[in-house]
């Protein structure tokens, strides 16, 4: 038994030695590294196609393909010397190819699919999806996935894009001093919801974060109408936050997780004759606010893990009942219980269909 037993504990250390010997070879990516770096990290397969990089880890000989545009690549290799043969961070002399979102066909949106990311060489490389109703100018959904990752590089954008989705009106919807004239609209002149037309109370909310990338270039890419919906301030970084942080906190070395996040129903509010009348934020009922936001997380191979619905009201006088669409079950960490933070059910992620 002992024998058995020192054997085994021989065989841990040489597989933990190992570890260490394999991450010590490889080329550590630096905080200056990723927020100096402008070019588009990807890789190149045999076959002569590009990937983007999604991880944060680069083997010895791996090599990195950084893109401006189609005439100016430069590659890089992970030496044995744990340093790269030309040195990060790498600049763009001109501005680098932006990410789009284009239309793609996909039968799970009941409305426009769009795929964001790049397309080099006529080969797409796609970063996340987005469901959005053109018409009513709503995200109904995004699918991305997110990686493991040891520290969060700051961003480097938070200029949003139209990319043909979205008319420069309606986008002006979300704007401060349009929402301030949407509510008076609503609810008179002298509504107390919305104090002034300075203030942000309402944000864009992603659906899909930045905060899930680790490249600069992939975080900017988040930046885009049909991955928003109207969300309050305090909700988005509270709870919503809170959610978004815990998701990624779920992620092991070398894995990854598949995220489903949305926006479903019209969030009602109370005139001054207790009618309750629906947030419409845009001209002609586009834009209207929703009522409930769901964080839907599966495993790597697409199993069940964990569903999130948080309602998007912070004047409600008390917690909301489950919705229909959640069965509740108890939540995997603790969160704020009031309004202003965002009430949030956890449902039983195998049965959950939106």
């Amino acid at each position: 038994m002992e024998a058995k037993q020192l054997l085994r504990t021989l065989l841990l250390i040489g597989l933990g030695l190992g570890l260490v010997l394999q991450t010590q070879a490889d080329c550590p990516l630096s905080r200056a590294m990723i927020e100096g770096t402008n070019r588009i990290f990807t890789n190149r397969a045999a076959n002569g196609n590009y990937d983007l990089k999604r991880v944060q880890r680069v083997r010895t000989r791996e090599v990195l393909h950084m893109f401006c545009q189609p005439n100016d690549i430069v590659q890089t290799t992970c030496q044995r010397t744990n340093n790269f043969s030309r040195p990060l961070p790498m600049r763009c002399v001109r501005t680098p190819i932006a990410p789009t979102a284009t239309v793609v066909t996909d039968t799970s949106c009941p409305a426009t699919m769009y795929s964001v990311g790049y397309t080099i060489n006529n080969r797409r490389l796609e970063l996340y999806r987005a469901c959005y109703d053109r018409n009513a100018v709503r995200a109904q959904f995004s699918t991305h996935l997110v990686y493991h990752k040891t520290f969060f590089p700051r961003r480097p954008c938070a200029t949003f894009t139209r990319d043909g989705a979205i008319s420069e009106t309606d986008a002006a919807s979300f704007s401060p001093r349009s929402i301030y004239r949407a509510f008076r609209a609503i609810f008179g002149n002298t509504q107390r919801y919305i104090a002034n037309e300075r203030d942000t109370v309402i944000n864009r909310g992603h659906l899909t974060p930045s905060a899930d990338y680790f490249y600069g270039d992939q975080m900017c890419a988040t930046f885009k109408y049909v991955n928003v919906v109207p969300q309050w301030k305090t909700i988005n970084e509270r709870n919503w936050e809170a959610i978004e942080r815990w998701v990624r906190s779920r992620i092991s070395a070398g894995g990854f997780l598949r995220i489903k996040t949305g926006a479903t129903g019209r969030l009602t509010l109370p005139d001054s004759r207790r009618r309750l009348r629906p947030i419409i934020l845009g001209a002609g009922a586009k834009n209207i606010m929703p009522e409930w936001l769901f964080k839907v997380v599966r495993t790597s191979t697409n199993q069940p893990h964990t569903v999130f619905v948080t309602y998007n009201n912070v004047f409600a006088r008390a917690r909301p009942g489950v919705p229909r669409f959640c069965t509740s079950i108890p939540c995997p960490l603790t969160l704020t219980d009031t309004a202003a933070a965002g009430y949030t059910y956890c449902c039983n992620a195998t049965i959950f269909a939106l």
